[in-house]
């Protein structure tokens, strides 16, 4: 008992020590964090948009990135606006198991005289640091020209698209096209970046941005990345595709245009003053009847943004310099090499793993050399490359035992940095051959086969004409091809033999022709989504109800006539329909099914049962027209 007692007593004070312990880190480290805390807090002001109309409202942003438990700044009176507060609006949001969170407060601002005015700098005070953003510049014009362009569109009847301005669009979407250098050497792989800036615009099928060139290889973009930037003091959505690219010739180049194409999303003429641009569906959406003119409010317009050139100067490789053994490998590389085994016998075989690691034109890289062949067979090697090292695994035999070593490997890169060759090389590396033992040779003799002759053969003594059993018995006229079953056999042979070929056939043409499969496939998938549809409708899921009718008219149009998926909008199918003789009954209901999804993007909760049941309807009856027709 006194043992138990005295452990226990132990086990007490080593935890009120630990306590402690914890206590006194805690207390110095939390000024620390506090510290890093406050300097992970980033502060940014933007607004909706630079250029403004008298009297006409804007919004101002102010953002505290990596924390939610900022309360409103104060901000003074700004000279030329009047200004209200509307309210915070926090975000969070998990990229890669990364947790962000953010707070923006946003503030209302009308321009009280037109000019050019200078908003900000904005500072404020967090955990005894002060955090500063930059100036935005607004432009203020008189509400007569602003409005010019809005007059005219009110003269157009309602149900006429908007016209979209090209001037401006030119502000609120664009693309620019940039890379690592402008001075490159002729082979070196530097990044391409293409970003597409998006201002307070709905835009959908965004495709993947096109370079045509002659004097460059770039590689295909991969996934795109999405984030937000402000430029000139206006936040914009960014979307930005990356990959890499190489000179194949020198001289004086432009690279570009990139080119981009998507669809526009655009409202139909409102009745209260504003922007046909604005994304701001809510705004004006209840001064009219939702069912008198529902799905005529929003169009697809078709967009190809071009970015601007970027000029580049393709450098040669110099000739002062050139190593001999250069094969034109480019960047920044390391050399490793390992033989494996050290110790064998007269023409076995030894591996060279030979590495080139670092950065650089992996296509330009040939295999390391030795300095001599001599006294050894070579291979070719076998090459392998990851992403940021190449590997050449290469057999070499030695063929007598005199060899003591493996010769000098060197390998030889421009280094596109330093603007330099250079050489690197590899030490030979000692081996031991050892001598055949020629007692372990045998000679392996095959054993020769005997040939008996073949005795020659006497008639009447070695062949015998009588039999000692007659055998069976057969009925005179009695053949098989006679027979009912004999011929019952022909005929389904003949008929699984003609269904094999069918079946060969139409696999054969479905492997071949994509059209033909896509045609055969279309119904079947549609008919599996219709079902999935109606399940959706039956538990008034709006939204995924709405996703699943846009995937399959568009998925169902594009296999049954062989189109592009990505491509199809009511407007693109307009022109084949036209092409294929397609009624303009069906036409209207195709139209008016991609208007309501387009509208149910935005506002899925304003479309009652009926509504979706019609569009359901609608579904069905197009495809079972298309699949009546021979189109």
């Amino acid at each position: 008992m006194g043992k138990q007692r005295a452990q226990g007593l132990e086990r007490r004070v080593k935890m009120q020590k630990f306590k402690l312990l914890s206590f006194i880190l805690a207390f110095c480290i939390l000024p620390f964090m506090l510290v890093c805390y406050a300097s992970d807090i980033q502060f940014e002001a933007t607004v909706d948009r630079n250029k403004i109309a008298l009297g006409e409202a804007f919004q101002l942003n102010l953002a505290f990135h990596g924390t939610q438990n900022v309360s409103p700044p104060g901000i003074d009176k700004i000279e030329g606006f009047e200004m209200r507060y509307v309210g915070p609006s926090t975000m969070v949001s998990i990229v890669n198991g990364v947790v962000t969170s953010s707070i923006t407060h946003i503030y209302t601002l009308i321009p009280l005289k037109t000019g050019i005015f200078t908003i900000g700098p904005f500072s404020v005070d967090m955990q005894g640091k002060t955090l500063t953003s930059k100036p935005i510049t607004i432009e203020v014009v008189s509400a007569s020209s602003a409005g010019q362009s809005y007059s005219r569109q009110q003269s157009l009847d309602e149900n006429v698209t908007t016209k979209i301005n090209s001037e401006e669009l030119k502000d609120r979407i664009f693309l620019v096209l940039s890379a690592a250098k402008r001075k490159v050497y002729l082979n070196e792989v530097i990044p391409l970046t293409i970003k597409l800036y998006i201002n307070r615009l709905s835009v959908r099928d965004i495709q993947f941005p096109v370079i045509e060139t002659n004097d460059f290889s770039i590689e295909k973009f991969g996934q795109p990345r999405q984030y937000r930037e402000e430029l000139g003091g206006v936040l914009y959505d960014v979307i930005e595709f990356t990959t890499d690219m190489f000179a194949i010739k020198p001289g004086e180049f432009s690279l570009g245009p990139a080119k981009l194409k998507c669809n526009l999303v655009v409202r139909r003429q409102a009745q209260r003053r504003r922007t046909h641009l604005d994304d701001d569906f809510f705004g004006g959406f209840f001064n009219d009847d939702i069912f008198d003119n529902f799905f005529g409010r929003y169009d697809a317009y078709p967009l190809e943004l071009k970015s601007a050139e970027f000029p580049i100067t393709v450098l040669p490789l110099p000739e002062e310099g050139k190593p001999e053994g250069f094969d034109g490998a480019l960047g920044d590389f390391q050399l490793n090499v390992t033989a494996t085994p050290l110790e064998v016998k007269a023409g076995d075989p030894i591996t060279l793993k030979m590495t080139i690691r670092g950065e650089g034109n992996f296509d330009s890289v040939k295999s390391p050399k030795l300095q001599s062949k001599d006294g050894f067979k070579v291979y070719d090697p076998q090459v392998k490359q990851n992403e940021s090292e190449k590997i050449f695994e290469q057999v070499i035999i030695p063929e007598s035992e005199k060899i003591t070593h493996i010769p000098q490997i060197s390998f030889s890169f421009f280094n596109t940095e330093s603007g330099q060759y250079e050489t690197l090389t590899h030490q030979p590396i000692p081996i031991t051959v050892f001598k055949v033992d020629e007692s372990q040779t045998k000679l392996i003799e095959l054993p020769q086969t005997q040939v008996k002759a073949v005795e020659k053969e006497e008639l009447g003594r070695d062949i015998i004409y009588l039999k000692n059993s007659p055998g069976q018995f057969r009925r005179i006229g009695r053949y098989l091809y006679k027979s009912l079953s004999f011929w019952c056999l022909q005929v389904l042979s003949f008929i699984i033999f003609l269904s094999v070929l069918i079946l060969h056939l139409r696999q054969q043409r479905l492997s071949s022709d994509q059209r033909y499969a896509r045609r055969l496939q279309a119904p079947l998938k549609a008919k599996k989504s219709l079902k999935e549809i109606e399940r959706l409708l039956r538990e008034k899921k709006t939204e995924a109800f709405f996703n699943a009718v846009f995937k399959t008219i568009r998925e169902y149009l594009a296999d049954r006539f062989h189109l592009p998926a990505g491509g199809i909008t009511a407007d693109t199918f307009e022109e084949v329909a036209k092409e294929r003789g397609i009624a303009q009954e069906a036409l209207e209901k195709i139209k008016k099914i991609f208007t309501a999804c387009d509208m149910a993007r935005y506002a899925p909760g304003q479309f009652n049962p009926k509504q979706m049941e019609a569009i359901f309807q609608d579904l069905k009856e197009i495809i079972v027209y298309l699949e009546r027709q021979k189109i």
